[in-house]
């Protein structure tokens, strides 16, 4: 709570107190207006009693005949429920920009966080999980600010309410306090239930996105299998929890409202039967009584709503804030692009390791290798040797703990990773093919490139043969992960989306495994061609896969186990690539 209050000031100190003093002026010219009631009534010749204060508002109209009494007082009523409206509309409108201003910095500083992280805290996290907090959390961490920017402005307006309460009826007034905040104290402990509410709303939010997320991307696999009922089930069970943990929050909420609700027709019954009765009060002063039960009385059950609506969306709130604190922590991630980077005569691993933020065991231990300009180099292992680790290192996406990677003698740090990385081409095994269309699928990631341009990459690659017959050729919406297309065909489109970019370096991560000897063949071909201006780095397990290379390095338990020329390691009776040929 402190750090809200803390944030609400520091965030945009002049319009927060613009919208507080919109706010009181709202509450003032209500007051007032609800005020002006008592000359009305003894307009209509109404008792009002022998109260002091009722009759001081009567002194404004002193030595008027009637008819000017009349259209003076309807004259103010007016002019003041007019200003109220105006106030209350211009309050509303700063507030919710205001409240914006927020949630857009909030999903700013998020995505930005995102950003920069170290791909090793990126990768901890799923796409479902940031998915929710930028949307979703950050929302709600929104309503937690709206809540407490509303309890802090009905705080200033209650303080108005309670003078003018107390300006007409003082033991009225203390007996609508001693209640009110007794009720406070013993609602206490809902606002620590609110809060628990909200973590377990936090958690069910995140469940319910990663589950989604994961039917979704399994939808063919879950038909092919048959499971559509264990699978509807299991999303039934999560929107069950859902469904109970909202109830629970609304039931919270209703009780106190209840209670308050009860409480204020019972002592409103006690002073009228008290006032009536007993005080043989008049007219003017049961409606300070109503003026004070209707204005001052509220109060205690809104601050009630209000803070256990802040605890509910509290734990929104921390979760976003902490999630920002964790994905910046200990960033390794360049936020410069500039620069340029020199390859003109090798890459070189200069007793490189690596051990992960989350782990205890070497990766990566004295990597030492070079990949001359222009050549073509395999990177073979079984699983788990730390193939793809050194491809991220090598792509700029981790930072080596020990050694460094030289480009033509200059290291690679965060000063110049930037500019690397748009020398690099990379293809994972798994095509990345966004749900949009072709053109938007090569200018997201080469923004600056013409038609011409991204059609001359896709002749290259030999995509446009396909593309030319597609309903909306470059416009053609290719669904989620490429639905539409063939492996072959989406792995010419991403090689189309590399050579835009005129990379110095590609990686072909397990690029081909998943493709037909006819797509592979292609690929190793296109690959090939490039050779004398780019490097190739093909990361693979089958001898097809590198038949074309220069060279090969085999990394066993994260070592370089063999290294040297494709010819003179297949010629070694006992190395590793004798081996893969006599498994093919």
């Amino acid at each position: 709570m402190k750090q809200i209050l803390k944030t609400v000031w520091q965030m945009d100190r002049r319009n927060f107190l613009l919208i507080l003093l919109l706010n009181i002026g709202v509450a003032l010219t209500s007051s007032i207006s609800i005020v002006l009631l008592i000359p009305m009534l003894d307009l209509l010749e109404v008792s009002i009693g022998d109260s002091g204060a009722l009759g001081i508002l009567l002194q404004p109209f002193a030595g008027m005949n009637y008819l000017e009494r009349a259209v003076a007082i309807i004259a103010v009523f007016i002019v003041l429920m007019l200003l109220r409206a105006l106030l209350n509309s211009f309050a509303t409108v700063r507030q919710n920009a205001y409240l914006e201003r927020y949630e857009m910095g909030m999903r700013k500083d998020v995505y930005q966080a995102i950003g920069s992280a170290s791909w090793e805290t990126l990768s901890e996290r799923s796409g479902a999980e940031l998915i929710q907090l930028i949307s979703l959390q950050c929302r709600q961490a929104r309503f937690c600010l709206q809540w407490t920017i509303g309890l802090i402005a009905s705080a200033f307006s209650a303080l108005l309410q309670l003078v003018i309460a107390l300006w007409m009826s003082l033991p009225v007034t203390i007996m609508a306090l001693v209640v009110g905040a007794s009720f406070l104290f013993l609602f206490r402990p809902f606002l620590k239930k609110s809060k628990e509410y909200g973590q377990k709303a936090v958690e069910v939010n995140r469940e319910l996105h990663r589950e989604t997320q994961n039917q979704l991307s399994s939808i063919k696999e879950i038909r092919a299998y048959g499971a559509e009922d264990h699978h509807r089930k299991l999303f039934a069970q999560i929107s069950q929890k859902y469904y109970d943990i909202s109830l629970r929050t609304t039931q919270l909420r209703v009780i106190p409202q209840l209670c308050y609700s009860v409480a204020a027709a019972v002592l409103i019954g006690i002073a009228f039967v008290f006032s009536v009765l007993i005080l043989d009060t008049g007219t003017a002063q049961l409606m300070v009584l109503v003026y004070i039960f209707s204005r001052l009385w509220p109060v205690f059950s809104s601050w009630q709503g209000q803070l256990q609506n802040i605890q509910a969306y509290v734990p929104a709130y921390e979760t976003v804030q902490a999630s920002i604190c964790n994905l910046t922590k200990g960033q390794r991630e360049p936020q410069s692009r500039d620069g340029s980077v020199n390859f003109t005569q090798q890459i070189t691993f200069d007793k490189v390791g690596f051990t992960y933020k989350s782990g205890s065991e070497e990766v990566l231990k004295d990597l030492c290798f070079t990949l001359p300009r222009g050549s073509v180099t395999a990177l073979v292992g079984p699983s788990g040797a730390g193939k793809s680790t050194t491809a991220d290192l090598l792509l700029g996406l981790l930072q080596p703990t020990e050694g460094r990677i030289l480009v033509d003698d200059v290291a690679l740090d965060s000063q110049n990773l930037g500019a690397w990385r748009k020398r690099i081409g990379y293809i994972p095994q798994e095509p990345l093919i966004l749900n949009a269309t072709i053109r938007e699928n090569l200018l997201r990631f080469h923004p600056e490139a013409g038609e011409e341009e991204m059609i001359s990459a896709l002749k290259r690659s030999l995509a446009w043969p396909f593309i030319e017959k597609l309903p909306n050729g470059l416009d053609t919406v290719l669904g989620d992960n490429g639905v539409r297309l063939s492996g072959g065909e989406r792995q010419r489109i991403v090689l189309a989306r590399v050579l835009m970019g005129d990379p110095s370096l590609i990686i072909l991560d397990e690029a081909t495994s998943a493709l037909d000897y006819e797509s592979e063949n292609f690929i190793r071909q296109t690959i090939r061609s490039l050779r004398e201006d780019t490097t190739v780095l093909i990361i693979a397990h089958r001898m097809a896969t590198i038949r074309g290379a220069d060279r090969a390095i085999v990394l066993l338990n994260g070592r370089i186990e063999e290294q040297g020329s494709l010819q003179e390691l297949l010629q070694k009776q006992d190395s590793y690539l004798t081996k893969m040929v006599s498994v093919e």
